[in-house]
């Protein structure tokens, strides 16, 4: 990410961070590994670490993040599938089947990946897709945990774009972190 950018995008994130209360209440503790997809250009994957980076800062942040506790290397097999073709599927295969300590914290993979087409805003740069994973076999909230972001928000617009990706992230990563693991994501029969 170019300094300029990632600078204006520190200082908006700091800016709109809200002051916690004095008697803040314990943020969840969870594991989060990011995976980037083939098609992901470098300013939209400084975008989305950025935006992780602020949901896990110790003064504001939404998020206590815990080491990541799968690699992501295991899911190289699904770097060049797409959220609407098979990357829930290839993502939940592999991430059902790691082995976890029992008293590790919610376990979350984070996909960013180009949004296809046009984007949401074709103007001022592309959108970030961002697909969050648990260890569930299916999702907890589908419309969550399929989201997009705005890379482009810091030099356009500014706050309200940020805080509406901040918001979209963490919910995002919540809905994935409450899955629960119920078995292994089987092999898909139209496969």
């Amino acid at each position: 990410m170019r300094p300029f950018i990632a600078a204006a995008l520190s200082s908006l994130l700091i800016a709109a961070a809200p002051t916690p209360p004095a008697a803040a209440q314990a943020r969840p503790r969870v594991a989060v590994t990011v995976v980037t997809l083939d098609q992901l250009r470098q300013i939209q994957a400084g975008y989305g670490r950025g935006a992780l980076e602020g949901l896990g800062d110790p003064r504001w942040g939404r998020f206590d993040w815990a080491p990541p506790t799968v690699e992501p290397a295991l899911f190289a097999s699904c770097l060049d599938e797409r959220m609407d073709r098979r990357l829930d599927y290839c993502i939940r295969f592999y991430l059902t089947r790691a082995e976890l300590p029992a008293d590790a914290p919610p376990t979350v993979v984070v996909a960013f990946d180009d949004e296809p087409g046009e984007g949401r805003r074709s103007f001022g740069g592309e959108s970030l897709r961002v697909s969050c994973f648990g260890r569930g076999v299916t999702p907890a909230d589908a419309a969550a945990q399929d989201t997009w972001m705005w890379p482009g928000a810091a030099r356009m617009h500014g706050m309200r774009d940020l805080e509406r990706d901040a918001d979209a992230l963490a919910a995002c990563i919540a809905a994935a972190a409450s899955e629960a693991w119920t078995g292994l994501r089987q092999p898909d029969p139209s496969s």
